[in-house]
């Protein structure tokens, strides 16, 4: 699975991230708040309720709620609830996490301690999502692009493949990354000569 695969199918992830937090059964109630109001949370003004809406559609499994998850899940303030997910015990619940704050983008750079912790991750998926989210968050190059340069060695290529789109996204400011990029354009594998190319040509400025 290449990783801009790995990608969309992120984005479907992210819609059961909460679902995938609780296991197969929850309570009625969630601090003492039954399903309905913490729905209506998540459509409020109040940046905290809405976080703690998200954790309570967790617990509860409100899978009919997916409409309003996908809309919390891009909202910038979702951001202290999802840091926390990258370290869950569920690939599954990290993997989605990657993803829903690379949905963010810029507005999620607060996770980019987290997520250059998430290169060293067990799982390759969540190793793979967590460079490509470092991409579209494009913060911090001076700490980013070296960790993603590292993971260019990384033992699967999903991961490499990853890391090399990701370090193009920061353009110029991954410059130091030009020598690791054009080894990796020495290879014969399709996927990782295309990856090395298009991030040497965004880095150089070339269209």
């Amino acid at each position: 699975m290449g990783s801009r695969s790995i990608s969309a199918g992120i984005r479907l992830l992210a819609v059961a991230l909460v679902v995938a937090l609780a296991g197969c059964s929850g309570p009625p109630l969630y601090k003492g708040k039954p399903a309905s109001y913490w729905r209506d949370a998540l459509k409020g003004d109040d940046a905290e309720l809405r976080r703690e809406a998200i954790t309570a559609m967790g617990a509860l499994q409100v899978k009919e709620a997916a409409p309003e998850l996908i809309a919390a899940l891009s909202d910038k303030d979702a951001n202290p609830a999802l840091i926390p997910l990258l370290k869950d015990k569920d690939a599954g619940v990290r993997l989605s996490s990657a993803g829903a704050l690379g949905q963010i983008g810029p507005e999620a750079k607060a996770a980019v301690p987290a997520l250059q912790a998430a290169l060293k991750d067990g799982d390759i998926y969540v190793r793979a999502q967590a460079a490509t989210s470092l991409g579209r968050i494009r913060h911090d190059a001076g700490a980013v692009v070296p960790a993603l340069i590292g993971a260019l060695k990384d033992s699967s290529k999903d991961v490499r493949i990853a890391a090399a789109y990701a370090l193009g996204e920061f353009g110029p400011d991954a410059r130091s990354a030009v020598p690791a990029l054009t080894e990796m354009g020495k290879t014969k594998d399709g996927d990782l000569k295309t990856a090395a190319a298009f991030s040497l040509k965004a880095i150089e400025g070339q269209k």
